[in-house]
């Protein structure tokens, strides 16, 4: 136990330390974070090990993760965003999985796990990006807008593809013949139902809950209650083979619209921020095996690079132009989609614990998340320069 205790300190402390830092240097949080997981890990100082403590503080710190992405979701700009952004974040889904998906045949000969790796490439973080825009103030331009309102979307329908494939996957690994295609509808039927009782939730679940919260000042027992709604239905969806994570965002966009919104957004991010996602973070990068780092390493990590830039940039800038904006407008955009963060993030560490992808994989998710992190604020500033 007390080994756990001295881990949990050291973790706190260098990832805090590594956050301060990036922060320095204009770069988000998480980075710092990855990077002081590397250096606790045995291929630095080897100070933490990655058990089974850290393991279950590591996997309530991406429930709290996705929680808080949930609850920071504006539902009501999520409306707006409308058809344009709808179009520009399919695109900008469709073609990382596929060029993902074939590139990584190029490498492995395995169907499920060159998928997920077109899954991983799906993913996106808009966080450096609205800060990066906000110190532009180009953050409410028609390119800002839309960037927005596709990332929102993007990460719905990320979400929902994690949970096919990780549920798919799994159950074609243990069924063959016509009780695998039984099972495999079995599975799709689950997470259609899932999806539609979800979208009733977040329709019509936040009117009857302002009913009792209005009457209420929100406190600790508010607080408790929804964090436990948070892992009820992490619990639900995982139980139906669907991803965890997809449970507990969900319970975040219900809770979204709440008139306590900001009371639960500002304790659940203390929660979070402050303790069980810097684990999540540091325990990633504790995982990440450099001893693994060889030529196949580096040659995945450059496919996987140009496909992560090309496959956002050329994607959603193409859906931009196909809808009549301007060519600086759709560059713009296809810029703003390029960053990975904590999804990719998520998915690789998903992919990893389930045994759908390799060790020769994650560590290649973790180099291209951060290599876009790094590009895509230089990128965004140059396609704004001229403006």
């Amino acid at each position: 136990m007390e080994t756990t205790l001295l881990n949990i300190v050291l973790i706190l402390i260098f990832t805090k330390l590594g956050g301060i830092i990036s922060r320095k240097l204009k770069m988000p949080e998480v980075l710092g974070a990855l990077i002081a997981g590397v250096v606790l890990g045995p291929i630095v100082l080897n100070l933490v090990q990655y058990d089974d403590h850290i393991k279950l503080l590591a996997n309530l710190g991406v429930i709290m993760l996705m929680f808080l992405a949930g609850l920071e979701t504006n539902v009501e700009e999520f409306k707006k965003a409308g058809f344009s952004s709808l179009i520009i974040a399919i695109a900008g889904i469709l073609l990382p999985l596929v060029l993902g998906t074939l590139g990584a045949y190029l490498f492995f000969d395995n169907l499920w796990e060159n998928i997920f790796v077109g899954v991983i490439l799906t993913a996106t973080s808009v966080s450096i990006t609205v800060e990066t825009l906000k110190e532009l103030g180009k953050l409410n331009t028609k390119a800002g807008v839309n960037i927005l309102g596709a990332a929102v979307i993007d990460d719905i329908l990320g979400l929902i593809l994690i949970s096919v494939v990780l549920a798919v996957a799994q159950t074609s690994g243990s069924n063959d013949g016509s009780v695998g295609t039984l099972a495999i509808v079995y599975v799709f039927v689950k997470i259609v139902l899932f999806c539609l009782f979800s979208i009733l939730g977040v329709v019509y679940l936040p009117k009857l809950l302002n009913r009792f919260t209005d009457r209420i000042k929100p406190n600790v027992e508010f607080l408790t209650f929804s964090i436990a709604a948070a892992i009820f239905l992490a619990y639900i969806a995982e139980s139906l083979g669907i991803a965890a994570i997809t449970g507990a965002y969900i319970c975040g966009l219900i809770l979204s619209t709440l008139t306590h919104k900001k009371y639960l957004e500002k304790n659940v991010k203390a929660i979070s921020s402050g303790f069980l996602s810097l684990i999540f973070f540091a325990s990633v990068g504790i995982e990440a095996n450099l001893n693994g780092l060889n030529t196949t390493v580096i040659l995945i990590t450059i496919v996987m690079f140009v496909i992560a830039v090309l496959g956002k940039l050329v994607g959603c800038a193409g859906a931009a132009r196909l809808l009549k904006m301007s060519k600086k407008e759709a560059v713009q955009i296809g810029t703003g989609m390029i960053s990975r963060g904590e999804v990719a993030i998520i998915t690789a560490n998903l992919g990893l614990q389930k045994g759908i992808i390799s060790e020769e994989i994650f560590l290649p998710t973790l180099i291209v998340v951060i290599l876009t992190t790094i590009i895509t604020p230089v990128l965004l500033k140059l396609s704004f320069a001229r403006q």
